[in-house]
């Protein structure tokens, strides 16, 4: 069974607080031969749309060998008013090279921008192991793996250690906890420090 668990980047929807939406529009351009033609343009800020892997730096690069591999996945869904903490999570289960998703259902959340903003964190020590268990990439079906400071101090950090942060993910509540199979797929654009990415869970 094939699980899509990438959230559409929506129009006009502002993730951030401040961030530019996304903006879709036709347009009329002219060819070198002076004939017109129709197309559309879109843009919006990097880290302002849905599924998006917060590489965190224009140079980053993640090899092909780590597009497909083993995911894990730990619901914490009954966690909603604290942080999650290492004595929360069934450590046993993590191990090299896989991806690890955090489970909380805020995606349900995603049309009510002040509960969206408000979800639960997860604790830097959390962080901090996974990266020292060299996992592949982490991500949660939420706006972030922290919110305020916490979120951008978890980006750059896991942006340092080659980890990565995978936000805004949906549809974690329909794959199971273990023995699946991720495919991660970002779009190669020039210049950007998040990339956005269509995630498949295969089991």
């Amino acid at each position: 069974m094939i699980v899509d668990i990438t959230q559409v980047t929506k129009i006009g929807k502002e993730y951030r607080g401040g961030s530019e939406p996304l903006k879709v529009k036709k347009v009329t351009r002219e060819s070198k031969s002076g004939s017109s033609y129709i197309t559309t343009n879109f843009s919006c800020d990097v880290h302002n749309m849905g599924t998006h892997i917060d590489v965190m730096s224009a140079d980053a690069y993640i090899s092909e060998d780590r597009l497909i591999a083993e995911g894990i996945k730990f619901d914490v869904s009954h966690i909603t008013d604290r942080e999650v903490t290492l004595e929360d999570l069934d450590l046993s289960i993590v191990k090299e090279g896989v991806y690890v998703f955090f489970q909380t259902n805020w995606d349900k959340y995603l049309e009510d921008d002040e509960k969206y903003n408000n979800h639960p964190d997860i604790s830097f020590s959390v962080i901090e192991y996974l990266s020292s268990k060299k996992v592949n990439m982490i991500g949660i079906d939420a706006l972030g793996l922290g919110k305020g400071r916490l979120h951008g101090e978890i980006d750059r950090f896991l942006g340092k250690e080659g980890k990565y942060s995978i936000e805004n993910l949906t549809n974690l509540d329909k794959i199971p906890e273990s023995n699946f199979k991720v495919y991660c797929l970002p779009i190669k654009v020039e210049g950007i420090d998040a990339w956005p990415a269509r995630l498949l869970v295969e089991f």
